[in-house]
Order: structure tokens, then sequence, then C-alpha cells
């Protein structure tokens, strides 16, 4: 299998380097000149990896060719481009609708989208894909694993849910801080909080058939302080600002869709 990358950024990158310390089967893996910091280190470090000028090239060499450009230039780069219906293609562009990118490559090819997050790198990431083609699946579940999305409203969900990661360290860095509000120095703090949360995350992947709910149950007791902190956080409209702040991103996602 011969994989190309048009558009090498941070997340081809980390796609690549993941797929190349796995044991996927790639025989090569063509790169884009663009994002010339990437691509140089990769095809440095990797014999597999090698540098192509031109993008029409890549698409021509390629058995299955990942789509990795800004959204904001994906039409400038895709509209002069053609792709025979034998070749594969995945999309790591966000909000572009397959529909949009089937136009502009002159293609009736079969597509897919797909959210890998930087954490493919060390194989340890999730990737949702729209619609979950067998082979596309199957090069994800060697970065982590993967979860098809059934509809486009679902995929967009899954990128809706991407967007807690910054929350996600706010609220590590608020308790942090509170905890050297209280006497801890930053560093222990921080190395606290990382090992309980990091050991919470180890105990929910080992534990796939509970619900998270069922989750809140084991770690917390009637009257305990577990159970305490998660309802003040409850009568504090945590859950209800949460829910709001994924409703906006969902329509902003929606929106940058439809434009």
């Amino acid at each position: 299998m011969k994989l190309g990358f048009i558009g090498t950024g941070a997340i081809s990158d980390a796609v690549i380097r993941g797929l190349l310390t796995s044991d996927y089967a790639a025989d090569e893996i063509i790169v884009s000149r663009r994002g010339e910091r990437f691509s140089t280190k990769l095809a440095a470090d990797f014999d597999k990896v090698r540098i192509e000028e031109d993008n029409q090239a890549i698409i021509d060499q390629a058995d299955m060719i990942f789509l990795a450009v800004r959204p904001q230039i994906a039409k400038d780069v895709l509209l002069n481009l053609s792709v025979l219906s034998d070749k594969k293609l995945v999309s790591l562009i966000a909000t572009i609708p397959i529909e949009d990118m089937k136009a502009w490559l002159k293609t009736d090819a079969r597509f897919d989208r797909a959210i890998p997050l930087p954490a493919v790198e060390h194989h340890s990431c999730v990737t949702a894909v729209y619609p979950g083609s067998p082979d596309v699946m199957a090069l994800f579940e060697k970065l982590g694993g993967a979860v098809a999305a059934n509809t486009i409203d679902a995929f967009d969900g899954y990128a809706t849910g991407s967007a807690l990661m910054a929350t996600y360290f706010t609220l590590l860095e608020s308790s942090a801080q509170w905890m050297v509000a209280h006497g801890s120095d930053y560093a222990g703090a921080r190395r606290y909080l990382a090992a309980l949360f990091s050991g919470l995350a180890e105990n929910t992947n080992k534990s796939p058939d509970q619900s998270f709910a069922a989750l809140v149950d084991g770690h917390s007791t009637a009257g305990g302080l577990n159970e305490q902190v998660a309802k003040t956080f409850e009568r504090e409209q945590g859950c209800a600002a949460i829910h709001t702040a994924l409703d906006e991103v969902f329509a902003r996602v929606k929106a940058a869709s439809s434009s």
C-alpha cells in the first residue's frame, strides 16, 4: 500500500509517525513539500518517506491519498487536481463536506473523513471516521483505535467532542492553582493531578462496558467527598455550561460546513 499526503503539517506528521512505528503494511509514504519543516524531518527519519514536489504526482502514485491542508486554502489547492475513481481518499480537513471535495477533484472515488488527534503518533487516540470504510478503519486501528460515524451529524458530534481538550487542561490548571493557594508547590500539584487523571483514564479504558455514570458511582460513596464535589459541579451549572459550549461549537461546525 502506497500512501500519499497532500499537506504535511503537525497532524500528517503524527499520523505518519504512528503508522511507521506500528505494524501497518505501508510500502511507501509520499508527502508534499508544503510544510517543509515536517516533510524534511520525516524523510530524514524514515526510509519509507519520500518528498514529492507536485501534488498531482502524489495522487497518481499513491493508492490512498490523505488531504491535510487548512480548510481556508483547500479549494485553491484541490481545484486543479483530479483523482481517478479507483483511488481511496481520506480527508483530514475540518468542516469541508465530501461532496465539495469530490467536485473540486472531479472524482467519484471512495471518500472518508477522519479526525485524528496528535496522540495518534503514540498509538493512544481513537479516531472518528465517516462513513468508515473498512480499510480506513483498519489503518486508524493501528493508531489507537477507530470509531465509525454513521451520519454526518454524528461525525460533527465527534469533532465537537474533541473541542473539550482545552477545557480538560483548564480544569487541571484551576485545580492546581487552588492547591497552590492552600500551600502546595505548583510542580507537586501538577504531578499529583496528572497522575490522578491518568489513573482515571486507565481505569476507564479497562472498563469499556461501564457507562461514565456507572464509573461515577464506582468512584464515589454516599455522603463522601467525591460525591460532594460532583453535586456542587452540577448545582453550579457545570454540566449546563459544558452542554452550552458543545451546542455552540456544534452550530459553528455546521455553519462552517455549509458556507
